[in-house]
């Protein structure tokens, strides 16, 4: 018998769809499936909270828009895999699921096994950070992926030439998941656990990236900076093009130098150097 699930459908229009992805993600969502004009969202029943998803609907003016139904138990792992698609960035990474069939012609090559965790490579911000990651030398360096989900980002650090690559969530299924996709990637350098930035190793790192959420990126940073070597790097995606300066801001008050910026739509990434 498979975990109960709640399936909530969502009309919106396009220009809404990226933004309510990643705070639907942010409730807990376990898939999200874009049917055109609407979103089929999937929570498990344990977690899902129709008060939380209403509060977050009422921002777009769409709190009674939405249907929720739930749904009799079923392998659902296998009804997200029939969804999934590879992701591709240019020439530089493929990320494919254990279920298709190998890409060619690309430099980096990630496989992971989703079972509905989040950080399947599809979202603005994942494709943010690795364009971004393709900017720094990763050779020889150390790296921590905080809010690493199934582990996308550790092991393209790890193929760019990461000695060592520590994962960390708080969702102890993504770093389950995350365990289990090492064997896909080759990758014995990298390592996943559960917890928060006080699970830290009491330990600097070359490289720090950070794709999680505006709110607790900026809580998380001044704890982070401690742990980033003098003239480290650090990536920080999840926030929106107007958190962009107050973000800068805060990384300068730290003691970090804005090095670039990009964007996706609303999404920013940014890399920031920390100085001597």
């Amino acid at each position: 018998m498979g975990e109960a699930y709640v399936l909530v459908r969502i009309p919106c229009l396009d220009e809404h769809k990226e933004m309510l992805q990643a705070e639907l993600e942010w409730l807990g969502s376990d898939g999200i499936w874009d049917k055109g004009s609407e979103l089929e969202v999937y929570f498990a029943e344990a977690v899902y909270n129709v008060e939380a998803l209403y509060n977050m609907l009422s921002k777009y003016g769409m709190e009674n828009a939405f249907h929720s139904e739930k749904l009799a138990d079923q392998n659902w792992n296998a009804t997200w895999e029939a969804s999934y698609e590879p992701v591709t960035i240019d020439d530089f990474v493929s990320i494919r699921a254990t279920f298709h069939e190998p890409l060619t012609d690309f430099r980096h090559q990630i496989i992971i096994d989703p079972q509905m965790s989040f950080g399947t490579g599809h979202h603005a911000t994942t494709r943010l950070v690795i364009q971004m990651m393709r900017t720094l030398p990763f050779e020889g360096k150390t790296v921590l992926d905080m809010g690493s989900g199934t582990g996308i980002l550790s092991f393209l650090a790890a193929s760019m030439g990461a000695t060592e690559v520590l994962g960390i969530d708080i969702d102890p299924r993504s770093v389950e998941n995350a365990e289990d996709n090492k064997k896909y990637n080759l990758s014995d350098n990298v390592s996943f656990i559960e917890g928060t930035h006080a699970n830290i190793p009491s330990r600097k790192f070359d490289i720090i990236l950070s794709n999680i959420t505006r709110n607790i990126n900026r809580d998380l940073l001044p704890y982070l900076v401690t742990h980033l070597e003098k003239e480290g790097y650090m990536i920080l995606a999840g926030f929106l093009n107007f958190d962009l300066e107050d973000m800068v801001n805060r990384c300068r008050e730290l003691g970090m130098k804005l090095v670039r910026n990009a964007h996706e739509q609303e999404w920013e990434v940014i890399i920031v150097q920390k100085e001597n």
